[in-house]
């Protein structure tokens, strides 16, 4: 089967891991899967040989957008692959679109997080409610029982294509070695170092724990991912006096982020929102203790087969909740224990094979 997956932007973000996931395990099951990306953010799929870019450059404007829209239609129109997948506001917009005008049997929509009401992703989100009712693809994928609640309020019509499928989180290869993970990303060897990774956007809310280096003074802070808010960051811990104690990484290709989470002694997630937490996910079943903002999905997706709690979950409305959770996981080697070894068994409950499977499934139903 031709398959091609829709993503909006090409960058080393969670949606585009996912796609990354779901066509090599449809590509290992005998199909033909390429990704096209409406536009090309970073460099970090140019090595691709499965990817295609509608625009090079990030769209500046309405006309850009258009023009990203416009090569998608045809993109597709050319291509007539048999199924496509969509991921992202605007894949799920305009390639269910192209799938359509296009001719493709299969059609799936992965949804990324839960309806919008404002804006330009309002008006995808309304795109989005009208496909699903009136039935322009065949199934609405949603990744946790809290993402599946967000559309309890659509039209019975379209809740009947929602399909949960998990998704799936990679584990190491091999246990990388911390020494030398720190040497490869410039840090120091004898610190104490929280690692995130995710954009660098204030709903990541990577400021808060800029702001806990000032409460954990010995404490070293390392950031893995580009976004608008980076030199912010940068300015706030200069004014704290704690520039010298972060660490801007950039952004960190797929194939390197075990690397990077190895450098680490916690792994911090004090995102303000959230769908899922693929980067917190993938730190946990490395065995790095977690700590977590206190949301509802967070509380869903980092939980043991036992229901144990595989990860710490504080207030991270600034620096003060993520500096004592610190304090805690390092004052107590039996709560890290815990925390780590529940993490490790995150790894059969998002195996990534079962997440491909649920996809397959899928296509072969409509």
């Amino acid at each position: 089967m031709r398959i091609i997956q829709v993503q909006t932007q090409a960058e080393a973000a969670g949606a585009q891991r996912i796609s990354d996931m779901v066509g090599e395990g449809l590509r290992n099951a005998g199909h033909q899967v390429r990704t096209v990306y409406m536009y090309r953010k970073t460099d970090v799929y140019d090595d691709d040989p499965n990817a295609d870019f509608i625009l090079l450059d990030p769209p500046r404007g309405m006309m850009d957008l258009l023009r990203a829209v416009w090569g998608l239609l045809r993109y597709l129109r050319r291509e007539k692959p048999d199924a496509v997948l969509s991921y992202q506001y605007y894949g799920v917009a305009f390639g269910t679109l192209g799938a359509r005008l296009a001719g493709a049997r299969y059609i799936i929509a992965s949804q990324s997080g839960e309806p919008q009401k404002r804006g330009l992703l309002g008006l995808m989100s309304l795109l989005d409610h009208v496909y699903g009712t009136l039935g322009f693809y065949h199934f609405s994928v949603v990744n946790s029982s809290w993402t599946e609640k967000q559309f309890q309020r659509y039209l019975p019509a379209y809740r009947r294509r929602l399909r949960r499928i998990d998704h799936g989180v990679t584990s190491p290869p091999q246990q990388g070695e911390r020494a030398s993970s720190r040497q490869h990303f410039g840090i120091p060897a004898d610190v104490f170092l929280a690692v995130s990774a995710g954009r660098i956007t204030r709903d990541k809310n990577q400021r808060a724990l800029v702001q806990a280096m000032v409460l954990v003074p010995d404490l070293h802070v390392a950031l893995a991912g580009v976004g608008p808010e980076a030199a912010a960051l940068i300015d706030l811990a200069t004014e704290l006096g704690a520039a010298d104690r972060l660490h801007m990484v950039g952004e960190v290709p797929p194939a390197n982020i075990h690397q990077f989470l190895t450098a680490g002694d916690v792994f911090v997630f004090p995102t303000r929102f959230e769908t899922f937490g693929l980067a917190g996910a993938e730190a946990a079943i490395l065995g790095l203790p977690v700590i977590a903002t206190d949301l509802p999905v967070l509380r869903e997706v980092f939980q043991d087969t036992s229901g144990a709690p595989a990860a710490l979950f504080v207030q991270t409305s600034d620096g003060g909740g993520i500096a004592a959770a610190i304090q805690a996981i390092r004052a107590n080697p039996e709560l890290r224990w815990d925390l780590s070894s529940a993490g490790k068994q995150l790894a059969a409950r998002y195996a990534p094979a079962t997440m491909c499977n649920g996809y397959a499934a899928l296509l072969a139903k409509p």
